[in-house]
């Protein structure tokens, strides 16, 4: 179901790299209530310089609270971008985890990659179809496992009446 005024509707203008450090900061925001340059340059891989440069990008749109040598946090508006940016990553990784079976590694892996190029209204079909799949009992944990099955073996079981037979027969 389509969520209204979704705070991704707002991330357009924002580069990629400036989700990823919105993202972080929240992160660390979370864990320690401050962020600290030091510790995004760790998380992201780059060096101080380049974080430093970043965050002044971030302070002149209003995102951040920052100050040279002080700590960072995120203003509303920050808090409510990293929220879509969070949102976006989480639903992409529990999808191609539990619909496309992938392990978590390569799900966190392509949901840090696809989550800076996918519309909004693409997440939020990805929502509706993973609450379906909980609500639903034809979708329960048998679809799940002939998936998995199928992925693994590569037999297409699918027109199999025997196949069809046991998944009624769980459901």
């Amino acid at each position: 179901m389509p969520q209204e005024n979704s705070p991704t509707q707002e991330l357009e203008g924002l580069t990629s790299q400036s989700e990823d450090y919105l993202e972080v900061i929240a992160a660390l925001q979370k864990e320690d209530r401050v962020a600290r340059a030091k510790d995004i340059a760790d998380r992201l891989g780059v060096t101080r310089g380049t974080v430093t440069s970043a965050l002044k990008g971030l302070h002149e749109k209003g995102l951040i609270n920052y100050q040279p040598y002080s700590h960072i946090t995120l203003t509303k508006s920050g808090e409510k971008l990293a929220a879509g940016i969070i949102h976006r990553h989480e639903t992409l990784t529990q999808y191609f985890q539990e619909v496309l079976q992938l392990p978590r590694e390569a799900a966190e892996a392509n949901a840090c990659r696809a989550e800076h190029v996918l519309d909004i209204e693409v997440i939020d079909q990805m929502v509706s179809f993973l609450e379906f799949l909980d609500k639903c009992p034809r979708t329960s944990h048998v679809w799940r496992r002939a998936f998995d099955e199928f992925c693994k073996s590569g037999e297409d079981k699918a027109d199999c009446k025997e196949c069809v037979g046991q998944c009624l027969a769980e459901i």
